[in-house]
């Protein structure tokens, strides 16, 4: 049988335009070739106690800190992030969220025991409860956090006793590569985690292939074509398909503070970042003087070559994506914005965007309409009246990442947070808490389901198998004939029990 070869990525800087690496292609009719072997990987692997897992999981944790410099400058050149940045929120939190696995895995994956209880009074026995792995996950990756999204999900799948296939995007190939080098080192049996590379077609491939669920982070459109192709066949997923994150400024928060904390949640990562702060909405507060100083602040910060100390923020990815940010600020100018900061991409090589604030009148929604989805450095801030206002503007999206509330009465805060229709909400704190290991984070409405890191990514790599055992000498209640005297004691029972 003859083998396709594929063409190889190139991977490129987004600041400079130069080549960083060539990375070999996977022929798409290689991916469930990769598939069937991590699958023969995973019998025996499943069967290995959680102490040997955990002993791999301990050796990939040390080399991926022994390699986090290397893996932080890859993520500089090939993505366009701050060194720093790409070491605070890439390389530190993976490796705190393996870290929170080897720790805490065996105990939310341990069999458990549920006591009848009053149902005791029916002869019902006690049930064992034991969470299974499912076989090969499939993992296709964004290149927006081209570790962070990847070596956590990997490390629960395999922690559960699962094996991986995994697809990072073509534009962050090089970080992949890397990170599958750490994850070889690792001794992991052969074929356990295996990495393809490639454009959708490979994706498609992945998709097609017999993996037992998809974990998919990406756009709404690719999303919803994967949840198509996976429905036909019965194959679950845990999707998150981006955000149009809101914050709530209340009228007791302090500007100086509260700009200053949104300035990174907005500006993080060039706006790249799903969870990033897309809109603001001001409480019973005058928005242009408020507006006009947090675009002061977006004019401070300093664009360039990401691998220079003295840089806020880098590139956008490409040139493409620098062009359809540019195209959305300008269809929500033409909807009556106000451009404040920005709103142009900068002359010379990159793919640079000047960060971007927005101005909306008190009822123009259609001009916050017309950014949603963007994945850039813009942000629109519009007036509402009220604390009611204020969720029925955050609602409104479609998306339903996350939000956040700014106040100093945090009382007021938590009930206003307690109305907003997202998957993780911040008190006077965003996007950051994507971060946090024992946490779950996943979306509402279009912004996907199911739910990555913590307790609860972990229980999504596995299924649930309930083992319910009695003698065969003990009494039952389920035995033929009937007769009146079952009906005289299940209608005692419900008296008793059911008043």
């Amino acid at each position: 049988m003859t083998t396709s070869v594929a063409d190889p990525l190139i991977a490129r800087n987004p600041a400079t335009g130069a080549e960083l690496a060539r990375i070999a292609g996977t022929a798409p009719d290689q991916v469930a070739q990769r598939v069937d072997r991590a699958a023969n990987a995973q019998r025996s692997w499943a069967d290995r106690p959680w102490s040997e897992r955990r002993e791999a999981l301990r050796r990939w944790h040390r080399e991926l800190s022994r390699r986090g410099d290397a893996l932080a400058e890859a993520v500089c050149a090939e993505i366009g992030k701050p060194i720093g940045e790409a070491m605070a929120a890439e390389v530190i939190p993976s490796l705190d969220a393996l870290r929170w696995t080897i720790q805490t895995a065996g105990r939310v994956l341990a069999p458990r025991t549920e006591s009848p209880r009053w149902q005791r009074w029916l002869l019902m026995p006690p049930a064992r409860i034991e969470r299974r792995p499912l076989g090969v996950i499939g993992v296709i990756g964004a290149w927006n956090y081209p570790i962070l999204l990847n070596a956590p999900v990997i490390a629960h799948a395999i922690a559960a006793g699962n094996a991986v296939v995994w697809k990072p995007s073509e534009l962050s190939c090089h970080c992949g590569a890397l990170l599958q080098e750490t994850i070889d080192a690792a001794g992991l049996p052969e074929g356990l985690v295996s990495i393809v590379q490639g454009g959708p077609e490979v994706g498609s491939a992945l998709v097609d292939a017999n993996v037992a669920k998809l974990i998919f982070t990406g756009g709404l459109q690719n999303g919803r074509r994967v949840l198509e192709a996976l429905g036909a066949k019965g194959i679950p997923a845990v999707v998150e398909l981006s955000g149009f994150d809101a914050a709530v400024v209340l009228p007791d928060a302090p500007d100086d503070r509260t700009i200053a904390a949104l300035r990174w949640s907005a500006f993080l990562g060039a706006g790249q970042a799903c969870m990033s702060v897309k809109r603001v909405f001001l409480v019973d507060r005058p928005a242009e003087s408020w507006a006009e100083a947090f675009a002061r602040q977006a004019d401070a910060l300093r664009l360039g070559d990401p691998s220079r100390s003295d840089v806020d923020l880098g590139p956008l990815i490409s040139d493409r994506a620098r062009d359809a940010v540019h195209s959305q600020v300008q269809a929500a100018l033409a909807a009556g914005a106000r451009l404040l900061a920005g709103g142009e991409p900068i002359d010379g090589p990159g793919s640079f965007y000047r960060p971007t604030v927005l101005l909306a009148d008190r009822g123009n929604e259609a001009a916050e309409r017309a950014l949603e989805g963007i994945f850039g450095p813009v942000v629109i801030v519009r007036e509402v009246t009220d604390d009611q206002a204020a969720a029925e503007a955050v609602n409104a999206s479609r998306f339903g990442l996350s939000a956040s509330v700014w106040g100093l009465d945090r009382r007021r805060a938590r009930a206003l947070a307690a109305r907003l229709d997202a998957g993780v909400i911040g008190v006077n704190e965003a996007t950051s808490f994507f971060a946090l290991a024992s946490a779950p984070a996943g979306g509402m409405k279009a912004s996907g389901f199911g739910r990555v890191h913590g307790a609860e990514g972990l229980i999504e790599m596995t299924a649930p198998r309930t083992f319910v055992a009695r003698s065969l000498k003990a009494p039952r209640p389920q035995v033929f004939p009937y007769s009146a005297r079952l009906g005289r004691v299940l209608s005692l029972y419900r008296r008793i029990v059911h008043r």
